[in-house]
C-alpha cells in the first residue's frame, strides 16, 4: 500500500486514491515522475547550500512553488538560490491530474495558477550571485505581480525595460539592501504605492541625471501619481530627479546621501500630502519653504550644512536640525504666525545641537506650548529667554556646552530648576497656555519665610543650636541685622559654671536667603564658629573681626563681594603672624560675587582645600598688579584639592597649568567651564592627580567635544599626547625643577612641616580612603578591580588607626 499522502486535514486522516484503480491507470508512477523532474530544476536552482542544508533549501523551494500555484504569492527568500529556479517561470508545467479526493495537496492543471497569475514574489536574502548577480529578464511573465521584494540578495541591475516595465499591477517595489548603481523610476507604473531603492549604490535614479549640467540631455518624467512612500536613503546620489509627478506622496526618506539642494517643484508637487521629510546626513545649504506642507508632521534634516532654519507648518511635531550651521531660528514659523498671541506650534521635539546658535528667538519660543524636549546644546548661547520658564509640557531642555554666564551651570542641565528661576526674571508673555508666574510669597527672592518673632521665639531658636551639630540656622528669615533678642541670648553667661557666654559655644551659623549687609555683629557674638554660610545676602564688604574666628568654611555665594574688597579683607591680608582665620580656613566658595581678578594673597592659604569661584567676572589669570595689589594665580596653593573657576570671562590661564603641575600634588577636581578660552593648553595633561576634570563650554575649537565628554584620565591622556616630545620634556624639567626646590632642606617652609606633628600622614591617609572610596562607586569594575581596591581600603583603614594612635600617644607625653 502507497504511503498517506503528506499533506494532512487537521482534525480527519487523509483521502486517497484506490490503491488498484491508481495502478491500472499508472497514477502513482506519474506522479512520482513529475515529482522528481520538478526536484531536479529546483536543485540546480539552489545549488551547494550553507552548513549543508540543500535538502532542506530544495525542500522549502518545492513547497514555495505549491503554495504558489495555489494562493498566488511565491515567497523564495532565505533559500540559498543563486539564481531564480526555472520552475517559478513556468508554474503549469508537470502539473498532473490528481483524481484524488484531496486535490489541495496537488491541484490539477485546471486548478492550478500559473506565474501571470502570481501577485506576490518575494526572493530577499539570497546570494544571486549567478545570471551576472541581476534579476531574471524572464519575471516579464508575471504579468499579474503586485509586489516584489529582492532585499539583500547581492544583486547589482534590474531588469528595469525588459521586465518591470510590463507589470503594469506593480505596488510595491522593494530592493534594498543591494548593489544596484542605477534606477529607472519611470519605468515603474502609474499604479505603484511604494518604492524602497536604500542601501544601495545609486548615483541616479532616472536615465540622463549622472550627465553633468548645462548637457543637452532631458531627463525623462517621473509619473507616479499613486506613490505613497519613497526611500533612497544610504546611496550616492547628489540630488533628486528634478521632473517628478508624485501628488500623494507621504514619506520621502533620501538621508546618508551627498545632495546639496533639494527642489522647490518637488516640495510643491507633494505639499497636499507630505507627512514626513527625512534627509540626515548630506550636503544641504538651504531647503525649500515648507509652509506649503499642512500635513508634514516630521522634519529630520540633522548633520547637514543648512545656515537658514526653514520654515515650517503649525503641524509639524518633530524637527531634528543638529549639526547645521544654523546662527538663528527666528525664521521658523511664518511673521503672520508668530505675531499673533493666540499662536501655538504642534512642536513637541525640537532638536537644535551643535548648531551656531547665539539666541533662542524669544518670540519662536512663546509658541512652543506643547514641546516637552529642547535641544540646544553645544551652541553659542549666553543667555535663553524667560518664556521658557512658563512652557507647560518641557520636560528636557538640555543648555550644555553653551557660554552662558547669567545662569548657573548646575541648572543648564536640571530642567525642573531652569524653568523656576527662569519665572523669576519677569512675567509671562500674553495669551493662553502658559504656568502661572512665580509666587512670591512662598518662597524665592526677598519673598522668603517670614521674620522671626520678637518674643520667646528667640530662646527657643538658640536653646536649638546648643544641642547635636551646635548650628544656628536663620535661613530665609529676610534679616538685614542680627534681631536683638537674638544677639541677647547669645551674650548671656552660660550656667556650667566656666564663664563663657552662650555665643562661645556654637560652632556653625546659616544666614543665608536673607538682606544681610555685614556679618559685624554675628561674628563678634559667636567667636568660636568653624563655618558660615552666608549665601545669596547683600554683602559687600568682610569685617576685620573676621579674621580672629577659626573658620573653617566660608561660603559667600552670590553677595556683592569685590575683588578689592577681598584682598584688603583678612583673608587676604597673611603677615609674619597668621591669623587663626588664615590657619584655619580650608573652604572657601564666593561664587556669584563681582569679582574681576584674582588676589595673589589667596595662595598664601596653607590650609585651603577648595576654592569656588564660578559665576564672576574674572577675565585673566595672569600675574600683574590690580589697584596696587598682587593679582593673578602664584604659586601656592599646596593644600588645594578643589578648584572651580567655571562661568568666568577667563581667556588666559597663564602660568596655572604649569603652577597647578608643580605645587599642588593633592589636586583631584578642576572646573574651566564655560569660559573664553580659545585654548586649552596641553599642559594641563600635566595634572595626573585628577579625577574630575570640567573643560567645556569654551569656544576653542581644537579639540572635539565627544573628548571632553570623556572623564578626566581620558581627556589628560589626550592633552599629552597632543604635547611633542620636546615640548613634554621641557614642562617634565621644569616641574623637577620646581619639586627640587620645594624638597630644599633649606626653606623654611620645609624645614617647619618637618617639626609639625604627624598631621599630615594621617591627612593623606584620609584623602588617600576618599579616593578608594568614590573608585569603588563605579558599577563597570570588574570583580577582580573590586577585590584588589576593597582591599586597599582596608590597609588605609588599618594605617590610619595606627598613626592617630601615635599621635594620641605623642601629645600624652
Amino acid at each position: 500500500m502507497p504511503p498517506p499522502s503528506p499533506s494532512t486535514t487537521r482534525g480527519r486522516r487523509p483521502r486517497q486514491l484506490n490503491p488498484a484503480f491508481a495502478s491500472a491507470h499508472g497514477l502513482a508512477q506519474r506522479r512520482q515522475q513529475s515529482s522528481n523532474s520538478s526536484s531536479s530544476i529546483v536543485a540546480a536552482a539552489t545549488g551547494p547550500a550553507r552548513g549543508g542544508n540543500a535538502g532542506g533549501n530544495r525542500n522549502r523551494v518545492d513547497a514555495a512553488i505549491r503554495s504558489a500555484r495555489s494562493t498566488g504569492r511565491l515567497n523564495l527568500s532565505s533559500c540559498s538560490l543563486a539564481a531564480l529556479p526555472d520552475a517559478i517561470f513556468d508554474l503549469r508545467s508537470g502539473v498532473e491530474i490528481d483524481l484524488s479526493m484531496d486535490s489541495s495537496s496537488n491541484p490539477g492543471s485546471w486548478q492550478s495558477r500559473g506565474e501571470d497569475e502570481v501577485a506576490v514574489l518575494d526572493a530577499s536574502d539570497n546570494p544571486l550571485s549567478g545570471g551576472g548577480r541581476s534579476l531574471d529578464d524572464r519575471l516579464a511573465k508575471f504579468v499579474a505581480l503586485k509586489t516584489l521584494r529582492a532585499r539583500r540578495s547581492g544583486i547589482i541591475e534590474m531588469p528595469w525595460r525588459s521586465a518591470i516595465l510590463n507589470f503594469d499591477h506593480l505596488l510595491t517595489l522593494d530592493v534594498g539592501g543591494n548593489d544596484l548603481t542605477e534606477a529607472m523610476l519611470e519605468c515603474l507604473p502609474m499604479t505603484v504605492r511604494e518604492v524602497d531603492l536604500s542601501n544601495n549604490k545609486l548615483s541616479r535614479l532616472v536615465e540622463g541625471t549622472a550627465a553633468p549640467s548645462g548637457s543637452s540631455n532631458v531627463e525623462p518624467a517621473i509619473v507616479l501619481p499613486s506613490l505613497l512612500r519613497l526611500d533612497v536613503s544610504g546611496n550616492q546620489l547628489t540630488r533628486l530627479p528634478g521632473p517628478m509627478e508624485v501628488p500623494s506622496l507621504q514619506t520621502l526618506r533620501f538621508g546618508n546621501n551627498r545632495i546639496e539642494e533639494l527642489s522647490g517643484d518637488l516640495i510643491s508637487q507633494c505639499a497636499g500630502s507630505l507627512t514626513s521629510l527625512e534627509g540626515t546626513n548630506n550636503r544641504l545649504r538651504t531647503v525649500p519653504n515648507l509652509l506649503g506642507c499642512k500635513r508634514l508632521t516630521t522634519v529630520d534634516l540633522g548633520d547637514n550644512a543648512l545656515r537658514e532654519v526653514p520654515a515650517i507648518g503649525p503641524k509639524v511635531v518633530r524637527i531634528n536640525l543638529v549639526n547645521n550651521a544654523l546662527s538663528s531660528i527666528g525664521d521658523l514659523f511664518s511673521g503672520a504666525q508668530v505675531g499673533r498671541d493666540d499662536f501655538r506650534s504642534e512642536l513637541v521635539e525640537i532638536l537644535l545641537r551643535g548648531n551656531g546658535l547665539r539666541d533662542l528667538d524669544e518670540d519662536v519660543a512663546r509658541c512652543l506650548t506643547n514641546a516637552t524636549l529642547l535641544d540646544a546644546g553645544q551652541n553659542e548661547l549666553r543667555d535663553v529667554p524667560r518664556v521658557l520658564g512658563y512652557l507647560p509640557l518641557l520636560r528636557r531642555a538640555p543648555l550644555d556646552g553653551n557660554p552662558i554666564r547669567a545662569i548657573r551651570t548646575p541648572l543648564l542641565t536640571d530642567t525642573a530648576a531652569l524653568k523656576v528661576f527662569l519665572r523669576k526674571r519677569g512675567p509671562a508673555p500674553p495669551g493662553p497656555g502658559y504656568l502661572a508666574g512665580p509666587d512670591l510669597a512662598a518662597g524665592g527672592g526677598d519673598a522668603g519665610r517670614a521674620p522671626l518673632p520678637t518674643s520667646g521665639r528667640a530662646k527657643s531658636v538658640v536653646g536649638l543650636a546648643l544641642v547635636g551639630t551646635f548650628t544656628l540656622d536663620l535661613a530665609g528669615k529676610r534679616l538685614d541685622a542680627l534681631p536683638a533678642e537674638i544677639g541677647n541670648e547669645l551674650a548671656s553667661i552660660l550656667t556650667n559654671g566656666d564663664g563663657g557666654t552662650v555665643g562661645g559655644r556654637i560652632k556653625n551659623l546659616n544666614v543665608s536667603k536673607n538682606l544681610l549687609k555685614n556679618l559685624d555683629d554675628w561674628l563678634s557674638a559667636m567667636p568660636h564658629l568653624m563655618a558660615v554660610e552666608a549665601s545669596q545676602n547683600r554683602i559687600e564688604t568682610l569685617p576685620s573681626c573676621i579674621g580672629d574666628v577659626p573658620l573653617a568654611e566660608l561660603r559667600m555665594a552670590r553677595n556683592g563681594l569685590s575683588s578689592a574688597a577681598l584682598a584688603r579683607s583678612p583673608v587676604c591680608c597673611i603677615g609674619k603672624q597668621s591669623s587663626p582665620l588664615v590657619m584655619s580656613l580650608t573652604c572657601l566658595d564666593l561664587s556669584g560675587n563681582h569679582l574681576e581678578w584674582l588676589p595673589s594673597d589667596l595662595a598664601k592659604l596653607p590650609a585651603l582645600s577648595t576654592l569656588v569661584l564660578a559665576n564672576n567676572n574674572i577675565t585673566t589669570l595672569a600675574v600683574g598688579t590690580k589697584d596696587g595689589m598682587e593679582s593673578g594665580w602664584r604659586e601656592g596653593f599646596k593644600a588645594i584639592e578643589t578648584l572651580n573657576l567655571s562661568d568666568n570671562k577667563i581667556s588666559d590661564l597663564a602660568d596655572l597649568p604649569r603652577c597647578l603641575a608643580a605645587c599642588c600634588p593633592l589636586i583631584r577636581t578642576l572646573s574651566l567651564a564655560n569660559n573664553e578660552l580659545s585654548v586649552i593648553p596641553p599642559a594641563l595633561g600635566m595634572l595626573r592627580s585628577l579625577v574630575s576634570a570640567d573643560l567645556r563650554g569654551n569656544p576653542q575649537r581644537g579639540i572635539r567635544t565627544n573628548v571632553l565628554d570623556r572623564n578626566a584620565t581620558e581627556i589628560l591622556s589626550y592633552l599629552r599626547s597632543r604635547m611633542d616630545g620636546e615640548e613634554l620634556r621641557a614642562m617634565e624639567a621644569k616641574l623637577a625643577g620646581s619639586s627640587s626646590a620645594a624638597k630644599d632642606p633649606s626653606s623654611s617652609a620645609k624645614s617647619d612641616a618637618t617639626s609639625s606633628n604627624g598631621n599630615e600622614r594621617a591627612e593623606e591617609l584620609k584623602r588617600s580612603i576618599q579616593d578608594v572610596t568614590l573608585q569603588l562607586n563605579n558599577v563597570h569594575l570588574t570583580e577582580a578591580k573590586k577585590y584588589a581596591l576593597k582591599k586597599t581600603l582596608k590597609m588605609h583603614k588599618a594605617a590610619l588607626i595606627k598613626e592617630e594612635r601615635r599621635i594620641r600617644m605623642e601629645a600624652k607625653k
